[in-house]
């Protein structure tokens, strides 16, 4: 029969094992996490910065045609001006939509994960 010593030592290096291993799975969660928010955020920064490039160097190769008149006293230049400025907010609105539909849920997962392993609970 084992002494209580024995058992007492063989539980403590289970559990930890069950530490380490479930905080490599949450540093593993929390790099996959960091990943899937990058993939979105670089996508959608090099289109808005391909399209702002790409609207300063039309204003800047073609002033004549930027002078024409659209409608009134508005003309190319001050429509490509109004184009940046919509899309410096339709960014900002596109980010925070697709946070809220796809990266918060994830992330309140993960801390909700990390809580429990910081509590000793086992939550995977």
């Amino acid at each position: 029969m084992q002494s209580m010593e024995s058992i007492n030592a063989e539980f403590e290096r289970q559990n930890a094992m069950k530490v380490r291993s479930s905080s490599l799975s949450l540093v593993e969660k929390t790099q996959g996490l960091s990943r899937f928010r990058n993939r979105f955020v670089w996508s959608l920064l090099y289109a808005s910065m391909g399209i702002y490039f790409g609207l300063l160097i039309a204003v800047l190769e073609f002033p004549g045609v930027m002078s024409l008149r659209v409608y009134g006293e508005l003309n190319l230049g001050l429509l490509a001006i109004v184009v940046q400025f919509a899309l410096t907010i339709a960014t900002f609105w596109g980010y925070c939509a697709w946070a809220e539909r796809a990266y918060d849920p994830k992330a309140s997962e993960l801390l909700r994960s990390a809580i429990a392993q910081s509590n000793g609970d086992r939550h995977e």
